[in-house]
């Protein structure tokens, strides 16, 4: 129901930008939406616990919570690199000193976050991006609206304090859904690359939407699918 979820369904199956699937994957993807069985999956995980479609997006058995986090990170990066300046993925953030731990901020040795980039909200500051890719139907989240899941994560304490930078957290779905920062940073980065390509902004908002949505699309279907061991 959220805005963009369904993007998939409407674009063209082009394959040089990696909106093509195949049979079993356009059929798993339909049920999946529908909540109907998905054929073809173990019964049982490797890990010892009965297989459903909900386990192996939580799974982390495999790698492919990991892979799903990464082509979600290296794909909003690929955006920023249009419009932004100094993109890196992986930062580490500043060392801290005795004093900083009176602040009571994450004092983790070579901490990092996912994503930094410069030029976003002005010229020259540096913004971090932290993301959280979260599974709604999971049943730690039972009872909750997706609002209440969102708001579970907040803003880097260590980022505002220590590196006197911005810092959005970047909280998406497995079904496609964005947390309302998120979606914020997203419509920054339309806007921006409207104003630079000379397009419409309708017509690049949807083409993000579309490319992030496709890429979860893809490593949801690995996890569902992949093997994971006897």
């Amino acid at each position: 129901m959220e805005k963009g979820v369904s993007s998939w369904l409407s674009a063209l199956p082009i394959k040089a930008i990696g909106y093509a699937v195949n049979k079993q994957e356009l059929m798993d993807t339909i049920c999946m939406r529908y909540g109907w069985k998905v054929k073809g999956i173990p019964t049982h995980c490797a890990c010892g616990e009965i297989n459903s479609v909900d386990h192996s997006l939580i799974c982390k058995l495999g790698g492919y919570t990991l892979m799903r986090h990464n082509s979600v990170r290296d794909s909003e990066a690929q955006i920023m690199r249009e419009v932004c300046r100094d993109v890196q993925t992986e930062s580490t953030l500043l060392p801290i000193n005795e004093n900083d731990y009176e602040r009571k901020v994450n004092n983790a040795d070579n901490a990092r976050l996912d994503i930094s980039a410069r030029g976003l909200w002005n010229s020259c500051e540096k913004t971090f991006f932290d993301l959280r890719i979260t599974h709604p139907i999971s049943q730690s989240y039972f009872g909750k609206s997706l609002a209440e899941i969102y708001q579970q994560y907040k803003y880097n304490q260590r980022v505002i304090e220590i590196e006197k930078s911005s810092c959005n957290p970047l909280v998406v779905t497995t079904t496609a859904g964005m947390a309302p920062e998120c979606n914020g940073v997203n419509k920054r980065l339309a806007e921006k690359i409207a104003e630079k390509c000379k397009e419409s902004y309708a017509s690049v908002m949807t083409y993000v939407r579309t490319k992030l949505r496709f890429d979860r699309l893809r490593s949801t279907l690995a996890a569902i699918q992949g093997f994971r061991g006897k």
